[in-house]
């Protein structure tokens, strides 16, 4: 039962990185669209 806890291999960042890339290259290229739209109506 000890062996079922441990299953994360020594890669406990990998996960965290997949989670948190995600979202921050959502919100950049969500600024970018924002940016892009106020530039062109300024």
């Amino acid at each position: 039962m000890a062996h079922e806890s441990s299953h994360d291999h020594g890669h406990p960042s990998e996960p965290e990185q997949n989670e948190i890339g995600g979202p921050v290259i959502f919100a950049i290229i969500l600024f970018g669209l924002i940016i892009t739209v106020i530039a062109f109506l300024a």
